[in-house]
């Protein structure tokens, strides 16, 4: 009769460490799975760093034809389906008001699944990703395709601003710097017309990026409008290459037109 009792007692001992176990089990991987909290106004995580950052820079210092903006849609839609969840993306125009404030910086909330379902409910998750991240951005992009014209082009200015920026920085592990743009510097600080296509642009682009660049994806979409023959597109790449290897950088180089 003791000896049952004391088997009863075992498999009651064991029947309750197993519940525990589970119980226990389940609430680390909930846990574990649990979605970040985001910030209101940018949807980044609050309890935990960027995982990356995506910048295009527009360059709407010439004019853009009918097929340019329409290369600029798909591309920075392609963009924005490579930004992976929690990584930032933003859109910057770079134009006559020579604002290096985005026009767009949201973070990738991360596609509605059970998890962000049962923290937080599908309507917001579904509201965050489709209307905040994706379709805000779509409507950006309808805005910088429209005709705009400025007389310089500071085109190094401005990605020195933003490698140096808190939410762009060597902390970030995932950078990447896309240019949408003729490549034809044209500022203050150095003018590719009056430097005569390649020389010296290298300098001024290992002084103004540094080891700030370093780790940072450049692709560069080289607005081929032809419109220019005073530096040809021949020299501005050449410049351009000779800048980028002066630097190290990893960068790649499409043509739209």
């Amino acid at each position: 009769m003791r000896a049952e009792r004391a088997r009863a007692n075992r498999r009651y001992a064991g029947f309750t460490a197993g519940v525990l176990f589970t119980v226990l089990a389940i609430s680390v991987t909930v846990w574990l799975l649990r979605p970040a909290d985001l910030e209101a106004a940018t949807l980044c995580p609050t309890n935990r760093p960027l995982e990356g950052h995506t910048v295009v820079i527009v360059d709407r210092t010439d004019r853009w034809t009918p097929a340019m903006g329409e290369a600029l849609t798909q591309l920075v839609e392609n963009a924005q389906r490579d930004t992976d969840k929690y990584e930032k993306f933003s859109i910057v125009s770079l134009d006559a008001q020579q604002s290096v404030h985005p026009l767009f910086s949201v973070c990738n909330p991360g596609e509605p699944t059970f998890w962000s379902d049962l923290y937080r409910g599908r309507r917001y998750t579904t509201r965050d990703f489709e209307q905040r991240f994706v379709g805000a951005a779509d409507r950006v992009v309808e805005e910088v395709r429209e005709p705009s014209e400025a007389r310089t082009s500071p085109i190094v200015e401005y990605v020195h601003r933003w490698l140096g920026s808190d939410d762009f920085n060597a902390s970030i592990r995932n950078r990447r710097l896309i240019l949408v743009s003729d490549m034809r510097q044209n500022s203050g600080l150095y003018s590719m017309y009056s430097a005569r296509g390649s020389e010296g642009l290298g300098e001024v682009v290992q002084r103004q990026f540094g080891p700030s660049a370093e780790g940072v994806r450049f692709d560069v979409y080289f607005v081929a409008h032809g419109r220019d023959h005073n530096v040809t597109e021949d020299e501005v790449r050449t410049a351009w290459d000779q800048a980028f290897g002066r630097i190290g950088a990893d960068y790649s180089w499409r043509q739209i037109s």
